[in-house]
């Protein structure tokens, strides 16, 4: 998912994303769980004053961001492996970060797929824009190496891991791809933990 989605999930007062990160975390399990982070500058000190009033209204923000979430990643077509998959907004949760104009939102998800030995590819269509703010997005493999990456901004892989970091006012096309490679080795020994 490009994360310039955080603008389209601010509160109903006036907050401005500022930065986002996105956590891919590949697991063999056959789930890619995905945490996105969207830190706001809130003048008005909203979430702040929304989490010291507690109770049902930070559920109803929370459950609002996480409608709104679903609503955009089902607008985005994701294919693992060639095969057409979506991804499920689990949770949303609202922060104050420090500073009492200083909020975020924090998303978890899970995109299921199907690990193969060899060669796998995630896949992601979407509306292209323009990065309104700066973001980062990491892929981490439970076991394997990443072996290409197609996205904006600029790409650093190390083995089991991946960087990407995408400034603002940089035009994000609508696609991205990543592609990791998981040997046969890494299945047998999620077998062999199983066994105990």
């Amino acid at each position: 998912m490009e994360l310039g989605a955080g603008a389209s999930l601010r509160s109903k007062g006036v907050v401005t994303p500022i930065y986002g990160e996105g956590f891919f975390h590949v697991s063999l399990s056959g789930v890619i769980w995905y945490t996105i982070v969207f830190d706001y500058w809130d003048p008005g000190g909203e979430y702040w004053e929304l989490l010291r009033a507690g109770g049902v209204r930070v559920e109803d923000e929370c459950e609002r961001l996480r409608f709104e979430m679903q609503r955009l990643m089902d607008e985005e077509r994701i294919v693992v492996n060639g095969v057409d998959v979506k991804a499920r907004v689990l949770a949303a949760f609202i922060e104050v970060r420090g500073a009492r104009r200083r909020s975020s939102a924090t998303f978890i998800a899970q995109i299921p797929f199907t690990p193969r030995p060899g060669v796998n590819v995630y896949e992601n269509f979407y509306g292209g824009a323009t990065a309104e703010y700066d973001y980062t997005v990491y892929w981490v493999l439970e076991c394997g190496e990443i072996t290409g990456v197609e996205s904006p901004g600029l790409v650093d892989i190390r083995g089991s891991t991946a960087v990407i970091r995408v400034g603002k006012g940089v035009r994000v096309p609508g696609y991205e791809s990543v592609s990791f490679n998981i040997p046969v080795d890494c299945f047998r020994r999620i077998q062999f933990h199983q066994s105990f």
